[in-house]
């Protein structure tokens, strides 16, 4: 990771899935367009190349909506999770709430069990990804995020807070 961070610092990297098609019937199955896979594929080397410079990361949280995983498909060219999970809870309408908490309590976790997670990437969608910012940071000013941009969070595990560091917004 670039930059001083405390012991107790994780980088969250909240990030919304790249263009996708228009809206259909079944919104889950929506594939990236060639932009969404570039847009990803931009958003991963900029991520690379300012705060994964080792090409991994601890924990994926990934939407199961198909643009979603396709997005976290393009980025895990460049950057790899040492693990990946899908979750039902971030899909558009989740509960920026809920999340959170889950998010503080697997770090806890993970801290007590003496295999800390430094950096978490989240990919999901609008609006939830700018609901759970506000969230996350405990300040409401619901930042927009353009296709494939992404939120930098440094999160401190002992304030149980987090502060946005930047938010790349991509091409």
């Amino acid at each position: 990771m670039s930059g001083q961070s405390s012991n107790d610092d994780i980088y969250l990297f909240i990030m919304r899935h790249g263009e996708a098609e228009t809206p259909r019937l079944d919104d889950k199955s929506r594939q990236l367009t060639q932009v969404g896979r570039e847009q990803s594929k931009a958003a991963a080397a900029w991520l690379k190349l300012h705060y994964c410079e080792n090409g991994q990361i601890d924990l994926a949280l990934v939407s199961p909506y198909r643009r979603a995983k396709q997005t976290h498909d393009m980025v895990s060219l460049d950057i790899v999770a040492n693990k990946i999970e899908s979750s039902e809870d971030i899909i558009p309408e989740g509960s920026p709430k809920i999340v959170s908490d889950y998010i503080d309590a697997r770090i806890h976790a993970a801290a007590n069990a003496k295999k800390p997670i430094r950096s978490m990437l989240l990919v999901s969608h609008m609006p939830f990804v700018s609901y759970l910012v506000d969230e996350l940071c405990q300040s409401y000013t619901t930042s927009l995020f353009s296709t494939a941009s992404i939120a930098v969070i440094k999160y401190s595990l002992s304030a149980h807070k987090g502060t946005l560091v930047t938010h790349y917004q991509g091409l």
